[in-house]
């Protein structure tokens, strides 16, 4: 009896243990699949808003719908440096995450906006995936770790008009006050200038 009593601690010791680590296992499976969980929740929601995630390299969006009607119909546009500057060709890069405005679907044109960039651009739809892709950096971008979701869906200024980037217009001088301006001459008193004599008080004759 005193051999059987001093085992039975042990053996339930050994079984709390056991449970307890089971426990813990169970816990942290739990916790993955609740993350894993709501990862796909949170990409799944952000594609039905309109974002996605950019799937090529080098220049195929650009200000115009026209212009970038002429990128899709180009055999080899990242040769062609010609047609990127005719049409203000800006670069995609993978795993850039952009806002969808607008589709075209005849066309297979989107109309995009990507954190950075003043001006809405058009693309073609194919180069977008609603399904996160990661960046060169094995990260996939996020509307709030870009900045993407602060911009808003307001439209964008013309990529021409005011308060634009256009390297071709210049501000006019006279918009812009000289700095080192005289006053003109009638406008300020003159320092040195003399009361008239008439108007002195001075001391007037005796009458005899």
């Amino acid at each position: 009896m005193v051999h059987m009593i001093s085992q039975e601690p042990k053996i339930g010791s050994r079984m709390i243990r056991a449970a307890r680590r089971m426990s813990k296992m169970l816990g942290l499976i739990v916790a993955a699949m609740v993350t894993t969980t709501v990862g796909a929740t949170d990409f799944q929601s952000l594609a039905k808003q309109g974002y996605r995630w950019v799937l090529v390299n080098g220049p195929y969006a650009c200000p115009k719908k026209e212009d970038a009607e002429k990128l899709a119909h180009s055999k080899n546009v990242a040769d062609d440096m010609e047609l990127q500057d005719k049409t203000h060709a800006y670069f995609l890069l993978p795993g850039m995450i952009v806002l969808v405005l607008e589709n075209d679907s005849a066309a297979g044109l989107s109309r995009i906006r990507a954190s950075g960039i003043v001006v809405d651009l058009w693309t073609q739809t194919k180069y977008l995936s609603s399904h996160p892709f990661k960046d060169t950096y094995g990260v996939t971008e996020t509307p709030e770790s870009t900045g993407l979701g602060q911009v808003g869906t307001e439209p964008s200024p013309s990529p021409f008009g005011p308060g634009s980037l256009n390297p071709n217009s210049n501000p006019s001088p006279i918009e812009s006050p000289l700095p080192n301006e005289s006053p003109l001459p009638n406008e300020s008193p003159l320092p040195n200038e003399s009361p008239v004599p008439n108007e002195s008080a001075s001391p007037s004759p005796a009458q005899q």
